[in-house]
């Protein structure tokens, strides 16, 4: 439990409270429900010392001070919805000690330090005292007799019978004990200190004090502690007397009466006080409380113990959730690598034509170079078929074997050479460039062929108008596949904005900014090349 200004004033507010309440209605549960029901009560101010903040609680009052320029300050209890209004801070007093020093009293930390001395040096001056007054009097003492890890002590520096000691328990006995009482009221005098022992009264004695110097400032603590040191008589009485004939309780009175004391220690337990004579000739009637009497008695005591802890609890916020980790240090960018050259895209495969049969493996080598007289615009094909290292057919015009399609086959099966009755060749070919084959030889595959052909381009042409390209009604298909180099005309614009964000980049050293331009540079270069031969 973490100790803060805010919570020690709830809680030594909280405990001032249950001790009012205590001082209130000690007599009358005493009355109806017997003087062992009082006593309890005295625990709720010491656990409401040590109870800690609830989270989420929402507390029925918080204390609110208020102060002005003057000095006057008001102190007061108000739910918290009031006191958030009145919650400003006060304002500091100033004491000017040059033109750059001023001295700001913490307020808060100057009571918390004067608080915890107080109750330091009242703790202290109590507990010398009870040391001083039970070693002077085991000093001079004589041990008359140990039972039960009791010492019984004759002191002539004890004014009547007292316990004393927590961990070596003592019973100290007047000087005069074996004259001034009766056999009778000296075996119950043993008995009422012995109850004492018995009952950790003298523990409770400790832990009150502890509370009591917490409050060495409050009269209402110092008020409540001589209640509780009587209602503790009264319940060691009721415990001697439990069960006794009115004979037992008049003796009782008399060595009462015969102990009666000024002045004790305030740890200590005496037998009798002169204050508490009449109070306690009262109790020591007999009530005889029936089974359903304590039943009912313990659970009014319970219900009234936890209600006033409930009401004078300490509210805490819930915990703020962990702020995020500090991000990793932001390592210097990479230099950006060139783009990869972009290669134009693969024409649309033409539909599959008629299976034919496997052919031997042969390579195959097709190129377009210029027309004899180097007329622009003018195309000729060129085939060389080579079969096991030897060239089958070179065909650079309509003359030399006959050259048909062929539309299926795997990699093995790309050339297929027959001879007709006429004993002309006949070479069928599996080639890459189906659109100019197509074009050359759609009358030898068919109508069928034909046919899919056209839909092939319907579906081409109509994917480049879908990205704003408008092809004439002549296209072929380069021009169809590559959308009329528009496609290799968008990613030449892309690198050029990619090399002007890379110039005006403030993230890249000089060394990075030109290593980059550099390969972009060659990228756009390898384009232009691209685009040039695909034009040709």
């Amino acid at each position: 439990m973490m100790l803060t200004p805010e919570w020690l004033v709830e809680a030594l507010i909280g405990a001032t409270l249950l001790m009012l309440l205590v001082l209130i209605v000690r007599k009358p549960v005493a009355r109806l429900w017997g003087a062992h029901m009082a006593y309890a009560l005295w625990a709720l101010p010491a656990l409401r010392m040590v109870l800690p903040a609830i989270p989420g609680w929402q507390p029925l009052y918080v204390p609110v001070a208020q102060g002005n320029p003057e000095g006057d300050v008001a102190l007061a209890l108000m739910p918290p919805p009031d006191a958030s209004l009145y919650n400003q801070p006060l304002p500091p007093t100033t004491l000017q000690m040059g033109p750059d020093v001023s001295l700001l009293p913490d307020w808060p930390e100057l009571l918390l330090g004067v608080w915890a001395l107080g109750a330091i040096a009242f703790l202290a001056i109590q507990w010398a005292r009870h040391v001083r007054f039970v070693g002077k009097a085991v000093r001079d003492g004589e041990l008359l007799t140990r039972q039960g890890g009791v010492d019984v002590i004759v002191s002539a520096h004890v004014p009547g019978p007292m316990a004393a000691g927590i961990i070596r328990r003592r019973i100290l006995l007047p000087a005069d004990f074996l004259a001034r009482y009766s056999p009778a009221e000296r075996r119950l005098a043993l008995l009422h200190e012995g109850a004492h022992h018995d009952r950790l009264d003298l523990a409770a004695n400790l832990a009150g004090l502890v509370v009591l110097a917490a409050h060495w400032w409050n009269p209402i603590a110092h008020a409540a502690w001589r209640a509780f040191r009587a209602d503790q008589e009264l319940a060691c009485d009721a415990s001697v007397l439990a069960g006794s004939d009115g004979d037992t309780r008049a003796t009782y009175g008399r060595a009462v009466l015969k102990s009666a004391c000024v002045a004790t220690p305030v740890a200590a337990c005496a037998m009798n006080h002169k204050s508490q004579l009449k109070e306690r000739f009262a109790m020591m009637k007999d009530r005889k409380l029936g089974r359903f009497g304590r039943a009912f008695g313990l659970l009014a005591v319970t219900g009234l113990a936890a209600g006033g802890l409930i009401a004078t609890a300490s509210g805490a916020q819930p915990a703020p959730p962990a702020p995020p980790a500090p991000p990793a240090p932001v390592s210097p960018p990479a230099p950006v690598s060139p783009p990869a050259a972009v290669s134009p895209p693969a024409p649309v495969s033409p539909p599959a034509a008629p299976s034919a049969p496997a052919a031997p493996k042969v390579m195959v080598f097709t190129h377009k170079i210029d027309g004899a007289q180097g007329k622009p615009g003018e195309k000729i094909v060129r085939k060389i078929i080579m079969k096991d290292g030897k060239v089958v057919s070179d065909e650079t015009s309509g003359e030399g074997p006959h050259v048909m399609m062929m539309h299926d086959g795997g990699p093995g099966a790309m050339v297929k050479v027959m001879e007709t009755a006429e004993g002309k060749k006949m070479v069928m070919i599996r080639h890459q460039e189906m659109a100019e084959m197509a074009g050359k030889h759609a009358a030898l595959a068919g109508k069928d062929v034909e046919a899919r052909m056209a839909e092939v381009k319907t579906r081409m042409r109509a994917r480049c108008e879908s990205d704003g390209v408008k092809l004439p009604a002549d296209a072929d298909m380069a021009q169809l596949a590559t959308c009329g180099m528009e496609m290799q005309k968008k990613v030449r614009e892309a690198m050029a904005s990619a090399r002007v964000a890379i110039e005006k980049s403030r993230d890249l050293s000089a060394e990075q900014r030109a290593a980059a331009l550099q390969g972009i540079d060659a990228a756009m270069a390898n384009q232009r090349a691209v685009i040039v031969k695909v034009e040709k």
